[in-house]
């Protein structure tokens, strides 16, 4: 699912709680800013308790399930003795997706009543039980397996993708710290401490909005916000007489997370991160017309979009500047062009990527992309359809919008937006003619591509498409 992963939703559990699980079951679906996963055991266990009903929220790291060893006899008072030896935010993943050991807690001092308590020190474990750990394996559409007896290692902890809901916030002054670990550590999940170390946040100084105080990401990022200040807001003017002064009434509240959660925070990002120019033409389309025309008649099914892509494709192979991410050490240029195409779904906007784009037939394209499009809206797209696109094109033609400023698709360095296609009145060697006319506008990251190279390639991309694609 992707290293950037911050956060994601269990969107149903396949398993129920108490139920046996063989070797390639589906035990949950996972949605994330990009699908709807299903999730495999890889080997043969039994699902003793639900942490994460399905619907929730969740960082990385967050436990989602307790699982054991088929035929393991664990009962309840054993699992909540397990659980209650697994202090909140104590299992971390490496930046390889690894779980990686964290020290049991050190007991506090004692304190008085009024202090919020402290985990209880490690509990004794019943054979054969662990905490689900999708870790490395939800990137990969696998569940981590039941971990083996006590004697071959620790239980480790759930790493789905999952966002929350609560923001955080830094504490007001006299208020209560946030949780620690009993040994003066701030409890956190591992992708929290990483927004906090890139960010500059103090992690003590954030209210954690998860479970027995972990300090989620979105707690850092609205931590970070909050620290850099706001502006006064001026007097409001005294309202019309006869006219309420009421805030206006709010008719439905719409959470935000999955798809729109990622898209929001993803161009953010981009907005904020990125230097980004655009250049816009209005190219005469009639060969591109007439080449759609014949592609249709001969059976086809080729798109607008699918000739956009192509020509998108065979342009950035012409001019490979702008087939290229920045890294902040370094500019990557890429040999493949591989196109994200722009689809919209009930679940929002997904990008799933079409591999290799500038290589194959128009024909090729079209079947590439209406399947991509078919996953995307039925929720089947997997990692592999969505990562490693270079170059990214949306088509808002259809809906009669003109031209308009993309916002790059980071970590790629242009995106190609197509407006309508429309016949307009022209000037054609001193006579007024209609034509149909197309405009395109391009969005490029100016740390990659100056003005001249941006100019090379929107003018390539134009010559090509008045030349029918």
């Amino acid at each position: 699912m992707g290293q950037t992963m911050e956060t994601g939703i269990v969107t149903v559990w396949r398993r129920q709680q108490g139920q046996d699980f063989s070797l390639g079951d589906v035990l949950y679906e996972v949605e994330t800013d990009k699908m709807v996963s299903e999730v495999e055991a890889k080997q043969d266990g039994v699902l003793l308790r639900i942490l994460a009903p399905a619907g929730t929220d969740l960082d990385v790291g967050t436990p989602l399930a307790v699982i054991a060893e088929a035929g393991a006899s664990v009962s309840d008072a054993d699992v909540d003795a397990f659980l209650s030896s697994q202090p909140a935010g104590a299992v971390e993943v490496g930046e390889d997706g690894e779980p990686v050991d964290v020290p049991p807690p050190v007991p506090a001092a004692p304190a008085p009543a009024a202090d919020v308590p402290q985990p209880a020190p490690d509990a004794p474990r019943p054979a054969g039980t662990s905490v689900a750990e999708p870790g490395p394996a939800a990137r990969d559409q696998e569940e981590a397996p039941p971990l083996p007896p006590p004697s071959s290692g620790p239980p480790t902890a759930a790493d789905p993708s999952a966002a929350t809901t609560a923001a955080g916030s830094v504490p007001a002054e006299g208020s209560a710290p946030p949780l620690g670990s009993g040994d003066g550590r701030v409890r956190a999940v591992p992708k929290a401490r990483k927004v906090a170390r890139e960010l500059g946040v103090d992690l003590s100084r954030v209210t954690g909005s998860g479970n027995r105080g972990v300090i989620r990401v979105r707690d850092v990022r609205e931590a970070a916000q909050r620290s850099g200040g706001q502006a006064a807001e001026p007097a409001a003017a005294p309202a019309p007489a006869g006219r309420s002064t009421g805030p206006a009434r709010i008719t439905e509240r719409i959470p935000v997370r999955g798809v729109t959660r990622a898209m929001a925070g993803a161009m953010t990002r981009s907005w904020q991160e990125i230097p980004q120019f655009v250049q816009q033409v209005s190219l005469d389309a009639g060969a591109l017309v007439a080449r759609y025309k014949r592609l249709k008649y001969e059976g086809a099914g080729v798109t607008y979009t699918d000739l956009l892509v192509s020509a998108t494709a065979l342009t950035a192979r012409e001019v490979p500047e702008v087939n290229a991410s920045f890294t902040g050490e370094e500019i990557l240029r890429y040999g493949d062009v591989n196109v994200s195409i722009a689809v919209a779904t009930d679940r929002g906007l997904l990008v799933p990527v079409l591999r290799n784009a500038q290589d194959l037939r128009i024909e090729e394209v079209a079947a590439g992309v209406k399947a991509l499009a078919a996953r995307a809206r039925e929720g089947r797209l997997t990692a592999e359809d969505t990562k490693d696109g270079t170059i990214t094109v949306s088509n808002l033609g259809a809906f009669g919008i003109d031209t308009g400023t993309p916002i790059i698709n980071a970590p790629q360095s242009a995106i190609v937006f197509v407006g309508s296609l429309s016949d307009q009145a022209v000037v054609r060697e001193g006579q007024i003619v209609i034509r149909p006319i197309l405009n395109v506008s391009v969005a490029y990251d100016h740390r990659v591509v100056d003005g001249m190279t941006g100019a090379r390639f929107t003018s390539a991309l134009k010559a090509r498409l008045e030349a029918g694609g």
